[in-house]
């Protein structure tokens, strides 16, 4: 991976649509205090939102889905998810990288944001977005203390009904 500035992120929020209606998991900076107080909301599709759903619920499931799956076959291999990168975006299109470390080698694996963070969560692995993309895609946001936190989610809720997909593509 190239040599950039990182930003730890958590997931602020996700909502999951029934199409037609989009799925949206919104990150932000882990630190609120940050010089970058921005949210990242990420298009995804609803059966991954529905996987990152059941695993930040931590809701048991009588047999394993995909993301668990997969989570099931890096621990047999003695590998571990080191963290989750979101990388670039091209209009509205984001980019991951997953990074397993595995005999003390790190290898990084091209996936999709939303396949990184269902596995992210799974495996309680660190997520970062590249400071550019942060730059290009995030949307300014104040982070209301405990006190205002039922006015800051509905003014929150109605910010992530207001933007769509499209509102990427005007990114340069």
């Amino acid at each position: 991976m190239k040599d950039v500035c990182m930003v730890p992120v958590i997931i602020e929020t996700l909502v999951v649509g029934m199409p037609p209606s989009p799925s949206v998991v919104v990150l932000r900076p882990k630190d609120e205090d940050t010089a970058m107080p921005c949210v990242l909301p990420i298009w995804i599709g609803p059966t991954e939102a529905a996987s990152i759903g059941v695993a930040l619920e931590g809701q048991a499931r009588l047999r394993p889905m995909t993301h668990d799956f997969l989570a099931n076959v890096i621990y047999a291999l003695n590998s571990t998810v080191e963290r989750v990168v979101i990388d670039r975006v091209e209009g509205s299109t984001f980019y991951a990288t997953v990074c397993l470390q595995r005999d003390g080698r790190v290898i990084n694996l091209d996936a999709r944001p939303s396949d990184s963070l269902a596995l992210a969560v799974r495996m309680e692995a660190p997520v970062f977005v590249d400071e550019d993309v942060l730059n290009k895609a995030s949307y300014p946001y104040s982070f209301a203390k405990e006190a205002d936190g039922e006015k800051a989610m509905e003014e929150f809720r109605s910010f992530i009904e207001s933007i769509s997909p499209e509102d990427f593509s005007k990114v340069e």
